[in-house]
């Protein structure tokens, strides 16, 4: 007994395989991947607030908030009056058209696809058409402190 516990003390210790020397390695390449993913996916479904220029945003107020970001840089002759409207509502197209069918002695009228698409609000330093009712100015942008 005196020999085997000299024996064990004496002899050198079991390294780890180099497969189980690589686990925490593989985890935290792992760990580290699903966060790439999770940041790129945030970057693509819109997490940047505002959307950015050319981009239709989801409010009035988000894209009025946009152009008065960028208003004092767009004033060379005229001073830019922040105006916005809602493009996805301007046009009828395919997402809202409806379809009419006899039925019986009449006609029946159904809605093949929304019957509204989703605000999306693009703003412009004045009303770009005289459409009555289509560019509705936006609130002055807050004076800075």
């Amino acid at each position: 007994s005196r020999l085997a516990t000299c024996v064990r003390a004496n002899s050198p210790q079991r390294l780890p395989s180099p497969a189980a020397a690589m686990q925490p390695l593989a985890r935290a390449s792992l760990v580290l991947a699903f966060c790439a993913a999770a940041w790129g996916i945030n970057l693509r479904s819109g997490g940047q607030d505002p959307k950015g220029p050319g981009q239709a945003e989801p409010t009035m107020d988000g894209a009025c908030a946009e152009c008065n970001k960028h208003a004092e840089y767009l004033d060379r002759e005229d001073p830019c009056v922040c105006h916005a409207t809602d493009v996805m509502g301007t046009f009828a197209n395919d997402a809202t058209k409806e379809l009419t069918t006899r039925k019986g002695y009449g006609f029946e009228t159904t809605n093949t696809g929304k019957e509204r698409l989703p605000e999306g609000w693009m703003w412009h330093c004045r009303p770009v058409s005289a459409t009555e009712g289509l560019w509705k100015q936006c609130p002055a942008a807050p004076a800075a402190p």
